[in-house]
């Protein structure tokens, strides 16, 4: 999530009071289903560079494409008028959000204060890119990352030039973080590796010294296989602090170092070539429908509070009503009275959308959402009413066989229902987890169902990245503790574990 200075407040002053563009566009490429308020020409220009950036990271760290990641493009709001204040809070021009149904950037969209705005200082360019890279690393990477190098590699990679012969320079200087690293409050290398006991609230200040130890560590040679070295340590189970000084040595002289780096002339940043592989954009202009009901369809996706749903399913039913032949509108009113807990009008919404198109495959995962809630409402215990419930899972799995939700839904349907999942659902979550590899939840599930199989080294390696990533003494780390029990061959306590937080989360529910 990228924090707010108080600096950008006269920039988004500016971003408010600018004249409304041209209709919300959404742009589809390889790896990117973008809307945006702006003309076609800008949504297909922005969704370009947005692709060649993709490439460009795929280039720098050894990353091939995935087709899998082509099934489950990661969708980017682009929001202007300030409208990215209700979904990340008040203080973030962006924020990311990696989910089982789909993950998500919301951002602030600035053009022309962008255009005006000089390399390595805030933009909405690098808010957004910023963003991206958590979802590149956490798509790619399945590894532990501790917070400082989490948003140090998504500043380093934020600030890049796209180049007018395709090329990409990245690696600038975040230069408005310089004002927090001059601002006379420290935090030294070792309290970078040492959240457990120091945690700043200074996040300027935490953001801007993890970006120049990342930044320093990146393009130094000696001190980028110390980095490789002490994610590795981490990785393995090593406490942070402990990683730290057996990869970096004396932490007293790297954090001189990194004082003398801020001082200095940094390091060049770094040069990636043009991509040859032609970039293809279908761009298409948002119904009237569509448009209207975008903001309640981004409340809903952020998430409404359960007192505060109710008038909003209203208003997106009045807007249904207004565009009856329009299933993505009346799929989007399913989505509202579901979370309103009114599944009469969310059953007839979703059949509307259905009526329109048969195959629309959110809607028919709605129709077993319905269904799956129904079932739990009434704790039914009747076989019939689960499998009808889960039949509209293998319906939309048919629509289409690479849709995520589908095939988690369809596995997770068996534990409401109390019930041993099969063999194809196990499977089906298998599959989710591979298309959707950032999900935590999905992950987090599979690694319970391979304990379930005995299959700890499988559970332990799903469980890796969260276990090791560093946490604050008052933060329970379940997974770490499902970890040290695996390793420790206990593997009956830690499906006891397991099943008893599982339990309590449902009391809390």
């Amino acid at each position: 999530m990228r924090y707010l200075p108080w600096k950008i407040s006269a920039l988004t002053a500016l971003a408010v009071a600018s004249p409304a563009p041209a209709e919300w566009r959404e742009a589809r490429t390889d790896h990117f289903i973008l809307t945006i308020d702006d003309t076609e020409e800008g949504a297909r220009d922005f969704a370009t560079r947005l692709e060649r950036f993709d490439a460009a990271l795929r280039s720098l760290y050894g990353v091939p494409d995935n087709p899998d990641q082509h099934a489950r493009p990661l969708e980017i709001y682009a929001l202007k008028d300030g409208g990215v204040y209700g979904t990340c809070g008040y203080t973030a021009l962006g924020c990311y959000k990696a989910r089982p149904d789909r993950s998500l950037i919301f951002s602030m969209h600035m053009p022309g204060i962008d255009k005006k705005t000089k390399t390595g200082w805030w933009s909405s360019q690098t808010v957004l890119l910023h963003e991206y890279g958590h979802h590149f690393a956490f798509s790619n990477f399945p590894t532990a990352y501790p917070y400082w190098f989490s948003e140090g590699f998504a500043e380093f990679n934020a600030n890049a030039t796209f180049e007018p012969d395709g090329s990409i320079i990245i690696g600038y200087p975040a230069n408005y973080r310089a004002e927090g690293l001059k601002s006379g409050n420290r935090l030294s290398a070792k309290q970078l590796f040492d959240p457990i006991r120091y945690r700043t609230p200074d996040l300027d200040l935490l953001y801007g010294r993890g970006w120049l130890l990342t930044h320093y560590a990146m393009l130094d040679t000696a001190r980028k296989k110390q980095l490789a070295a002490y994610l590795e340590a981490l990785n393995k189970g090593v406490p942070s602090l402990q990683a730290a000084e057996q990869s970096f040595g004396d932490l007293k002289q790297l954090n001189d170092a990194l004082d003398a780096y801020a001082k200095g002339r940094l390091q060049s940043p770094l040069y990636v070539a043009p991509d040859p592989k032609p970039v293809r954009v279908t761009v298409t202009t948002l119904s009237p429908g569509q448009a209207e009901m975008l903001p309640l369809h981004i409340a809903f996706t952020v998430g409404v509070q359960k007192d505060y749903r109710l008038g909003p399913a209203m208003k997106a039913a009045k807007i249904a009503a207004r565009f009856p032949d329009d299933a993505v509108v009346q799929t989007q009113w399913a989505v509202a009275e579901h979370h309103a807990g009114r599944l009469d009008r969310a059953d007839k919404a979703a059949d509307a959308a259905l009526a329109l198109k048969p195959d629309h495959v959110d809607a028919l995962v709605r129709k077993g959402l319905i269904a799956v809630s129904r079932a739990t409402k009434t704790k039914a215990t009747d076989a019939a009413a689960w499998s009808a419930a889960r039949a509209w899972f293998l319906k939309a799995n048919r629509a289409d066989p690479n849709a995520v939700m589908p095939l988690y839904l369809y596995y997770t349907s068996f534990a409401a229902a109390d019930a041993k999942p099969t063999p194809g659902a196990v499977k089906g979550l298998m599959r989710a987890a591979a298309l959707a590899p950032e999900s935590t939840e999905i992950r987090v599930q599979l690694a319970r169902q391979m304990l379930t199989d005995g299959d700890a080294a499988t559970a332990r390696a799903l469980l890796q990245r969260s276990a090791f990533t560093p946490h604050r003494e008052r933060d329970e780390n379940l997974a770490r503790q499902l970890v040290d029990l695996i390793d420790a061959g206990k593997v009956e306590e830690a499906k006891a574990l397991m099943k008893a937080k599982e339990d309590e989360a449902e009391k809390e529910d």
